[in-house]
C-alpha cells in the first residue's frame, strides 16, 4: 500500500497533516497479519479486526488506552517486533 494513499485516508478520518504523515510511514511497515487488518480498515472504517499477543489486544488498547485503530495496530506491531520493550512500556503506562 502506498504512503500517499494511507496519508489521504488518515486525513479523511480526522488526522492532522503532520500526524498523518508520521503515522502513514509507520503503518507501511506493519507485520503480518496486521498489514492485512490495515488494508481492510482503509477500505471500511468499521472493519476493525482484533488480534491478541502478550496479554494485550487491539480492542483492549482502544478501549482501555483510548487508542485509535491505527495506533493500536502500531502498538501490536511493536509487541511482535520488540516484545520485551513493548510489554515493559505498556506495564509502566503512559506518563
Amino acid at each position: 500500500m502506498e504512503k500517499d494513499y494511507i496519508y489521504n485516508v488518515l486525513l479523511g478520518r480526522g488526522y492532522d497533516e503532520k500526524s498523518a504523515q508520521l503515522v502513514a510511514v509507520e503503518l507501511m511497515d506493519l507485520s503480518q497479519p496486521l498489514d492485512a487488518y490495515l488494508v481492510k480498515w482503509m477500505q471500511d472504517e468499521s472493519d476493525m479486526q482484533d488480534y491478541s499477543l502478550h496479554d494485550y489486544s487491539i480492542k483492549q488498547l482502544m478501549e482501555e488506552r483510548n487508542m485509535a485503530y491505527p495506533a493500536a495496530l502500531l502498538t501490536m506491531d511493536w509487541l511482535i517486533k520488540e516484545p520485551d520493550a513493548a510489554v515493559a512500556s505498556l506495564k509502566r503506562g503512559i506518563k
